[in-house]
């Protein structure tokens, strides 16, 4: 078990307000399609959830590439 990402799919399928299959390799953009305001929604409630601050000026969007790898930057940031 990895309560980081748990707690991130969670966050996903919450903003995306449907149950989708979420796995480590899921791109957030592409195979999930958030939107902009989806997308800080999301940024956010993982803040939240986590207690952790993401830079969302400075972030790079290879953290979006895939679920596992925005686990690994925000598992840095705690």
């Amino acid at each position: 078990m990895d309560p980081i990402f748990d707690t991130v799919v969670t966050c996903l399928r919450k903003v995306l307000a449907r149950d989708v299959s979420i796995e480590r390799e899921t791109n957030i953009v592409n195979d999930l399609g958030l939107d902009s305001l989806q997308m800080i929604e999301f940024l956010l409630t993982v803040e939240d959830e986590l207690q952790v601050e993401l830079d969302f000026e400075t972030m790079d969007m290879d953290y979006l590439e895939s679920v596992g790898a925005f686990c690994r930057f925000v598992s840095d940031k705690r």
